[in-house]
């Protein structure tokens, strides 16, 4: 099952059944006699959510399923808006509350619920038409791993280029018969793959199986298809009950074959273990003997069976049939060739993996497929050279995948593993311009740099991460090292070189990577048997027990455990386990490696990471490289390391600058791009078109494909609720700090997040933003504070949101217009529309060439036309118009036609002066964002909109404009009316309290005639979250704080004085015992004097975060001190006279036990600070700015935690900067000192 398709299929059914299930719907449809059609609507809808949760865990792809499932969300988007649209006629009373009276109105929505019942029972029915949900059943694989098998294939040489080379190579046909029938005495195997899977391969394999001359050349035959997990115990008893079936003496006797079958039923069910290893054994070395295995699936597995059979000198075979073309070049000898076998279709050809017949006349196609194969032909001598027990610390090499297809194998008489290896050094390649300089031998090559060099600019994350193993750990569980960051960054190619580093001693080591589907068992296995091979059972001579001979490859789970319990004890051991992919993964593993020594773990989620160390100084979160080291990887792999970065002139670097700023310092995007540009014509102009058209190169360049293939593998792992806010973000330009508020509001308003019990909307949406942070699906921002509790900015990287744009495409979700925009591409209704601000705003294309009647969304980024807004837009939610430029108070009269809409945001439209009267239509409005408008005061008819959660406004300063041709008459009024100096905030009505669901409100006034309404008001709305207040002084304090007395659910709140310097003017001269702020008060900022702040600061338990400015606190008030006993206080920011005395002294006594951050700005007072020991244990960061009197700071080396001092050059003591760098310099040297 295609996952974007599902993903969004379940979230347009949880829509469509949220509306189909409400009381409102119960009620409309009992009046309007349609009750029926609507359970039955909601019926099928339930049924429908259930057979795509199914599908997605079962991951079918069967095509005519994968369209029914896109049919389900359409349908389920088309019922959502129907039954949306029919609220409209009972707007009397909010959705659903009363019935429609015009008798016309009445008819008409009964019969669309009729016709809505209709088609859902049409689409119900295709499933029973096509059985569709018994279909989905079936094990096929998942749209990620056809694509990994496909991005595998071009690099071990079955590309589309290699491909079209075979097809007119005669000479690289092979004959599976000659192969199997020829005379050579040594054991040869023959892999089978297909470029389509399994079709057609049984078939040609059992044709030669069953050939009458097969039957006479060899003494045994077998077919095994391999259980899953692999069953070693099985595998052998179903070999030796083959080989007595297929014994060549009673093959052809017809009459003997029940008996035959009797007998060796009966002679099988008296043989135990030892009988059936010494059957095998006598039988496979007296005879020639033919072995199919079919689906194989892991080189583990391959590891298990190959020793089973050795090599006998008589003609033996065996023949592997596996889905998986790197699996297919492992098992063959080397060096091998591919060469093609049958085509059964133009999408199916099967190919055979065999040795090269050295012998025979070389032909264009076996030696490009030689060359191509080189690379993997030393990685599978790797595990060979594994298996053989080598006792060299590095000597055990992991099986390779396609993440790390990077680093050669490096014998004794190799250079230093750490070098970066040339291509062009392999004498594999040497004359390969004269030997084959084809087209597609140029195609191929670029494949082969898939991030061949990824390691290329790390070493100091390897010595980081070597540092974290040689750490001493005095914790009794194994020391666990988890590396992790999004795919392509190189984390196996990073942990590979540290493996093999010779830095790390005596280690014995051990190499796992979790494939899939996920078998500890066989994981397992493989570490015993790699542990084993390198280490000595004992002294020489001394006897070993039975157990210790038994071989791995039988032993069962609990044998297996305490034989590598055994190993481990042994001798220090470190394992790698490579691609971990989920906590209950690893939990199935970590208790057998309890005696290692260190583990180190590489995964893509930080919360996994998390799982595996424990503890955050064990996570290493590995980046992007730097720009000049990817700058370097770049040209070296452009110019092959024939040219220098400074040799490039101006034009060529700057192109250089784009593409690196696309790659975003991914190795894997700029190795390869940068190996497919080295086969282009080296201009400024040739790299210029390759950065115009990236996108559809990532989309259809089988060699760039490749980056698409490993960056899917990280959106393919995400849950379908993630899926769906994921592909959102293909709203946003490319480079835009996505805003965290802005987003949250948005997820809210599209129904992807909704109040749960025990859990809020925006509670879940803030799980949704740092779990996709930490897959690294998004990045902060930047200008980000790394000591910031949470992430208020997010970006995309450049290649992640090229896939994001992708699936939103696919599944026509978002289209943005933009310059080179393809309306064409888009087909049925859209969701999402985004008009970018270089389209060129042609109306035509808007109102004729889309399909905008059910468009949920309307995004804008630059100039405003008033054409935007159109009455098809019938089922809009978002109307999104941040900083969008030339928007007049006049464009928005037709707002009030969106009666759906539940967010609108004019933030940053300085133009807006004035809200219309249309807008007491939206009595849907959750969100309403006026910040940063020329507003001055709202309307009373917000005090309508009892949905609304989110409103905030403030206003920007007043700055002269010029009045255009853009202005109407009611624009020049409203300038003309608000063009005065006014307050920064906003004025409220009269009647707010009646906005009961209010979680966020700010910032308002209250310094007016109405302010002490307003203050009495905020009392009635018991469900903030979050409040600014501007305009307070010693005469209404006591109402704010008696009005909010009450509100637990407060958690961020904002204070300003109406005056801060007015004398008598104080924020808190009422607050005591018999009046205090709420206590879930977790973020506080107060602006003005504080005169009683002892009697109730101590009691904000829950207080993370305070900002003070003009407090006035005093030398000796014990208010500094008293905040040192807030236990969960991690960000005290002290700003402009917050503090008026001229010595800052931190007691031990009030330690301040959690704080990360401390700021002193703009303290003009204040002389020196002084830290005592013990106090501010978590200090991370200390940031002077503004102090200019200040001349010393002491006890510095109190501070344990501390990382960073930013201090202001400008406002700085001379003699104070030299006192903190020698201070840091003798006695914290990992302290940054930044001076900004």
């Amino acid at each position: 099952m295609e996952a974007t398709g599902v993903s969004l299929g379940k979230a347009a059914l949880g829509g469509a059944l949220g509306y189909a299930t409400s009381k409102a719907a119960e009620e409309i449809a009992l009046q309007l006699g349609v009750e029926r059609d609507v359970n039955f609507i909601k019926d099928e809808l339930q049924m429908m959510q259930s057979f795509l949760m199914m599908a997605d865990e079962e991951q079918s792809q069967n095509k005519v399923l994968i369209t029914w499932v896109k049919q389900i969300g359409g349908l389920a988007y088309k019922v959502e808006d129907s039954l949306m649209d029919f609220g409209l006629y009972s707007e009397r009373k909010p959705f659903f509350g009363c019935i429609p009276r015009n008798p016309g109105d009445r008819r008409r929505i009964a019969k669309e619920v009729k016709e809505l019942r209709a088609e859902v029972e049409d689409v119900s029915n295709r499933n029973l038409r096509y059985r569709l949900i018994k279909d989905s059943s079936g094990c096929k694989p998942t749209t990620a791993e056809d694509q990994a098998s496909f991005a595998t294939a071009a690099m071990f040489g079955i590309n589309e280029a290699t491909l079209a080379t075979l097809e007119h190579e005669k000479s690289s046909e092979a004959d599976l018969h000659q192969l199997v029938t020829n005379n050579d005495v040594d054991l040869k195997v023959i892999a089978v793959w297909g470029s389509s899977g399994d079709l057609g391969k049984t078939s040609a394999i059992q044709d030669i199986y069953d050939d009458p001359k097969v039957l006479k050349r060899f003494g045994f035959r077998a077919w095994i298809r391999l259980m899953h997990p692999f069953n070693p115990q099985e595998f052998l008893r179903s070999l030796v009950t083959q080989f007595y079936e297929n014994f060549y003496d009673e093959v052809g006797k017809s009459e003997q074959v029940t008996s035959v079958g009797a007998n060796v039923l009966a002679k099988m069910e008296k043989m135990d273990k030892s009988d059936l290893v010494r059957v095998f054994n006598v039988q496979l070395c007296s005879n020639s003997y033919l072995v199919v295995i079919n689906d194989l699936s892991t080189i583990e597995e391959w590891h298990c069976i190959k020793k089973y059979f050795p090599d006998n000198k008589k003609q033996s075979r065996i023949v592997v049939s596996t889905q998986q073309v790197e699996l297919a070049s492992l098992c063959t000898e080397k060096p091998y060739q591919v060469s093609e076998f049958k085509q059964l279709s133009c999408d199916q050809t099967i190919y055979l993996f065999h040795k090269k017949n050295l012998e025979e006349p070389v032909s264009m196609g076996s030696v490009c497929s030689e060359m191509f194969n080189t690379h993997e032909a030393r990685l599978a001598d790797m595990e060979n050279e594994k298996l053989k027990g080598m006792h060299a610390p590095c000597s055990t090499e992991p099986a390779s995948d396609l993440n790390k297809v990077t680093t050669t194998y490096q014998d004794k008489h190799s250079k230093p593993t750490d070098d970066i290896q040339e291509e062009s050094q392999d004498p594999h390649n040497a004359g390969e311009e004269n030997i084959c300089n084809s087209t597609a031998i140029k195609k191929f090559d670029r494949s082969k740099t898939l991030a061949d060099e990824v390691l290329y600019g790390r070493e100091t994350e390897k010595s980081d991460v070597i540092k974290l193993i040689r750490q001493p750990y005095t914790h009794q569980e194994c020391k666990v090292i988890s590396v992790w960051g999004m795919g392509g960054l190189g984390k196996t190619t990073l942990v590979r070189s540290i493996y093999k580093s010779q830095e790390l001693g005596g280690w014995k080591r051990a190499w796992a990577t979790a494939l899939r589907p996920f078998n500890p068992e066989v994981l397992l296995r493989d570490v015993t048997l790699q542990l084993q091979s390198t280490i000595q059972e004992g002294p020489a001579g001394s006897p070993t027990t039975g157990a210790q001979k038994k071989t791995i490859s039988v032993m069962k789970l609990q044998e297996l455990k305490d034989e590598l319990a055994r190993v481990l004890k042994m001798r220090s051991c470190f394992v790698v386990l490579d691609d971990i992919s989920s906590t209950s993964e690893w939990d199935l593993v970590k208790s057998f490696l309890d005696n290692a020594g260190r583990i180190i773990v590489t995964t893509r989620q930080k919360n996994i990471a998390k799982h595996c160390s424990k503890e955050y100084k064990n996570m290493y979160c590995l980046k992007g490289l730097k720009h000049a080291a990817a700058l370097d990887l770049f040209i070296k792999k452009v110019f092959r390391g024939n040219i220098a970065k400074n040799d490039l002139g101006p034009a060529m670097m700057e192109q250089a600058r784009l593409t690196l700023q696309k790659c975003d310092g991914l190795p894997l995007a700029i190795s390869t791009i940068g190996g497919f540009l080295a086969t282009k014509p080296k201009t400024a102009i040739e790299w210029r078109k390759m950065n115009d058209c990236i996108s559809t190169e990532l989309e259809i360049n089988p060699e760039l494909r490749t980056i698409k293939t490993i960056l899917m593998r990280s959106y393919d792992g995400l849950p379908y609720h993630l899926k769906c806010v994921f592909l959102y973000l293909s709203i946003f330009p490319e480079d835009h700090r996505i805003r965290w508020g802005r987003l949250v509001r948005r997820w809210i308003a599209e129904g992807y997040s909704r109040d749960l019990h025990g859990i809020t909307a925006v509670e879940l949406c803030r799980r949704y933003f740092d779990e996709l942070m930490d897959r690294s699906m998004i990045l902060p921002g930047e200008g980000i504070d790394p000591y910031s509790q949470k992430i208020y900015y997010c970006q995309l990287h450049d290649m992640i949101r090229e896939i994001c744009i992708s699936k939103a495409r696919e599944e026509n979700l978002v289209f943005t217009l933009e310059e080179g925009c393809c309306v064409s591409d888009t087909q049925g209704a859209l969701r999402h529309l985004v008009i970018g601000s270089n389209w060129k705003r042609d109306k035509d294309m808007l109102e004729s060439m889309l399909d905008i009647s059910h468009v949920r969304s309307l995004t804008v980024f630059g100039e405003w036309r008033s054409f935007f807004i159109s009455d098809n837009m019938r089922f809009l939610r978002v109307l999104d118009l941040e900083d969008t430029l030339e928007l007049r108070d006049h464009h928005l009269d037709q707002v009030g036609q969106l009666r759906h809409l539940k967010y609108l945001s004019l933030r940053g439209c300085a133009t807006i002066y004035c809200l219309p009267i249309s807008l007491r239509n939206l009595r849907h409005l959750e969100t309403l964002d006026v910040r940063g408008t020329s507003i001055y005061e709202l309307p009373t008819t917000i005090t309508n909109f009892r949905k609304l959660q989110y409103l905030v406004a403030n206003r920007v300063f007043f700055r002269a404009q010029v009045v255009d041709d853009h202005l109407s008459r009611h624009d020049m009024f409203n300038l003309c009316r608000f063009s005065k100096e006014r307050p920064e905030n906003v004025v409220l009505p009269r009647g707010i309290g009646k906005l009961k669901g209010l979680h966020t409100l700010g910032v308002i006034i209250v310094s007016g005639s109405n302010g002490n309404a307003i203050l009495k008001e905020l009392g009635e709305l018991s469900q903030l979250h979050k409040l600014k207040v501007d305009g307070i002084s010693s005469r209404n304090n006591k109402e704010l704080w008696s009005a909010i007395a009450g509100h637990n659910q407060l958690q961020s709140l904002s204070v300003e004085a109406e005056d801060a310097f007015e004398e008598g003017r104080n924020l808190d001269g009422c607050l005591g015992e018999g009046l205090l702020p709420p206590s879930s008060i977790e973020s506080l900022t107060l602006w003005g004097k504080l005169v009683n702040a002892t009697e109730w600061i101590h009691k904000l338990q829950n207080l993370s975060k305070l900002v003070l400015t003009y407090s006035s606190l005093e030398q000796d008030d014990d208010a500094i001190q008293a905040l040192g006993f807030l236990p969960n206080l991690a960000v005290l920011r002290l700003k402009y006279m917050s503090f008026m005395g001229t010595q800052l002294h931190f007691q031990q006594s009030s330690s301040f036990p959690s704080l990360m951050v401390l700021q002193l700005y703009g303290l003009g007072k204040l002389q020196s600070a002084l830290f005592e020991k013990g106090t501010m244990p978590m200090l991370e960061l200390l940031h002077l700015v503004g102090c200019e009197a200040l001349n010393a700071i002491s006890g510095l080396t109190a501070l344990k935690s501390l990382k960073e001092i930013q201090l202001r050059s400008n406002q700085l003591d001379e003699n104070l900067r030299e006192e903190v760098e020698r201070q840091v310099t003798e006695h914290q040297k990992h302290v940054r000192v930044n001076i900004i």
